[in-house]
């Protein structure tokens, strides 16, 4: 099975900081959600008797059945200011910040003007096997352009610049099996024209 456009079933865009790693993800009206690029199928049901502001428990947010891929989690989610998230995934606390692109693009250039800070290098969001990759070291890419095509799970899976940046190395080559965590791509700041 190969991916699908993805213009078949345009979704909404969301960058998902979770545990020190930041995620793309689109969530597709078909139930489908796309996380780095890689497509899973997502429900989501409430559980448990609807809450009011005064009867909802401190801390407890509300409580949904997740079901991805097949497997079912208890999640309760308690948004915040500013994007964040208090989320309890089978009884593990999480946070999480989610914001739409133009958001997280406005905070990157705002901790960039304060900060200098670097973009992160592009890790294998799973296990899988590198079968293109479209960009050399030196290039300069834009957001969403393709850096790699990983095959995971029977599906090819392209995997996307989060940024504009100037690809300064590629540790990963067409034929190379990569694991979850791997280290893919370096970046180098893209320079200002």
């Amino acid at each position: 099975m190969t991916r699908s456009n993805a213009t078949s079933h345009p979704g909404t865009r969301y960058v998902v900081s979770l545990l020190g790693e930041r995620h793309d993800v689109e969530v597709r009206s078909d139930g489908t959600i796309v996380i780095d690029g890689f497509r899973l199928h997502a429900s989501l049901a409430p559980t448990g008797p609807p809450h009011t502001a005064a009867s909802r428990p401190p801390l407890s947010g509300e409580g949904y059945s997740l079901l991805l891929d097949g497997t079912s989690f208890a999640l309760r989610a308690r948004g915040g200011h500013g994007g964040e998230w208090r989320l309890e995934l089978d009884g593990r606390a999480v946070e999480a910040e989610v914001l739409d692109p133009r958001a997280h693009r406005m905070r990157q250039l705002s901790a960039k003007a304060g900060t200098g800070a670097k973009l992160a290098p592009l890790k294998a969001p799973m296990p899988g096997l590198v079968v293109q990759v479209p960009v050399e070291e030196g290039q300069v890419v834009e957001a969403g352009d393709t850096l790699l095509i990983v095959e995971a799970m029977k599906m090819e899976n392209e995997l996307s610049a989060p940024a504009a940046a100037t690809v300064s190395r590629l540790r990963a080559a067409p034929g190379d099996a990569v694991e979850k965590g791997q280290l893919l791509v370096e970046f180098a700041e893209a320079e200002e024209a």
